[in-house]
């Protein structure tokens, strides 16, 4: 019997005493900023323009004299100064990929094999050597399907790229290669296992799944009790981003994701960019130890709090309890980020449109996206102009949404493109 609630890939590192993490974090920091400075002109512009140097961030309080990056600005970043916006330490010929996010933004891979720090997550998440794992995220254009793949094959997993949709067809893999292992969002994984039960295969009968690692949305308490009463499915949550990778992990006792000790994280209130105390609200911002992207003070836009209580797993590194939120009004919907900008693309690209605005809802353990459309005086409602809408809508997006066209006394919060009608327990 695989033993899935005790282990650590690097068990030296993970369980360091705190005074020792801290004092490995402050080195961190230096050589961190030193080289963002000497190698990414617009970390350099950065801190020249506010009269810091590299010799003056010697702990991480002295961070805070350097202004924030912005996840929100990055397209305009990138696009003052292409491919990078100044950002990047190396040229595009000394990465090992470049990825493209919606926008577009595009996020480079260093040749470290680790670059996206994704094999503690697994490994504290349950998945062990010799796990078949069906990696239902997207290979196409995003990071999200190679950086998990390659983690998984460092820990000794057998990996199947299955990608997004055909659920049938995954329902089927997943009985036939006896998978063991999932990683992708928890909508889907209920989805492949509803799929999965109206085809006969159950439990002990066809089913052989034991663990999943799922990202890219909210995981209600409710849903991972339903995946471990219902379908014996032992399921922790990650988080991360295409920008810097991973970001925190859950451990067996599911109590908060821990805090990789190859980043450097501070909380800040939003609205006065001063540090929280740990157990009150704050901004995610990441400076990232990375040779190819060395992100300083990189702000994120996800409100989170911060636990340093210690964790009866033995992992010794601080927790980000939960996410409770965005700044701005970009919202991840199916683990995708939407922002409101692109409802104004969409009133560009199809003719006839005044304006749109995407309504989030839920229904079960699934997103919905409806796109409310105004239309320009003279331009009727049609089957035809819906199903244009809806193409465009996922090209912008990468998203399906349904068409609903209203009048404009029918908008609700005229000031909104994204309205986040979801709830979690």
């Amino acid at each position: 019997m695989i033993d899935r609630k005790k282990g650590y890939y690097d068990e030296a590192g993970e369980t360091m005493p705190p005074a020792k993490r801290a004092e490995a974090q402050r080195k961190m920091l230096r050589e961190t900023v030193r080289h963002a400075y000497e190698h990414a002109p617009a970390t350099r512009r950065k801190m020249d323009d506010a009269g810091v140097r590299p010799g003056d961030v010697k702990e991480l309080a002295d961070l805070r004299r350097i202004p924030l990056t912005r996840k929100a600005d990055l397209k305009h970043i990138q696009k003052g100064e292409p491919p990078f916006g100044g950002l990047a330490a190396v040229p595009p010929r000394a990465m090992r990929r470049i990825y493209v996010s919606p926008g577009p933004t595009f996020d480079p891979e260093g040749r470290d094999a680790t670059h996206w720090r994704w094999e503690k997550p697994f490994v504290a998440a349950g998945f062990r050597e010799g796990d078949i794992v069906q990696n239902t995220f997207m290979y196409h254009f995003s990071p999200a399907g190679l950086m998990f793949d390659e983690a998984l094959l460092r820990i000794g997993c057998t990996v199947i790229p299955a990608g997004v949709g055909n659920t049938e067809l995954q329902a089927q893999v997943m009985k036939e290669l006896h998978v063991t292992g999932y990683i992708g969002t928890p909508s889907f994984l209920m989805t492949i296992l509803e799929k999965a039960k109206e085809m006969g295969i159950a439990p002990g009968d066809g089913l052989s799944l034991q663990v999943a690692l799922v990202t890219g949305e909210m995981l209600p308490e409710s849903l991972r009790a339903r995946f471990r009463d219902e379908f014996g499915v032992r399921v922790r949550q990650c988080y991360g981003t295409a920008d810097v990778g991973s970001l925190g992990y859950e451990c067996n006792e599911a109590n908060g994701m821990h805090v990789p000790d190859e980043i450097l994280l501070e909380l800040i209130d939003p609205a006065t960019c001063e540090p929280v105390l740990p157990g009150a609200i704050g901004e995610v911002v990441v400076t990232l130890p990375n040779t190819t992207y060395p992100l300083v003070r990189f702000a994120t836009g996800d409100l989170s709090i911060l636990s340093e209580e210690p964790c009866p797993c033995g992992r010794t590194s601080p927790r980000l309890l939960k996410l409770v939120g965005r700044v701005d009004q970009v919202t991840k919907i199916k683990g995708m980020f939407v922002h409101p900008e692109q409802a104004g693309q969409l009133e560009k690209k199809v003719a006839g449109i005044a304006s749109a605005q995407f309504v989030v809802t839920r229904e079960g353990h699934e997103d919905r996206m409806e796109i409310r459309i105004v239309l320009s005086g003279g331009v009727a409602p049609s089957d035809a102009l819906a199903g244009r809408i809806v193409d465009a809508g996922r090209e912008i997006t990468r998203l399906r949404g349904d068409v609903r066209f209203i009048s404009p006394e029918e908008v609700e919060e005229p000031e909104k493109k994204i309205i986040d009608r979801r709830k979690w327990d």
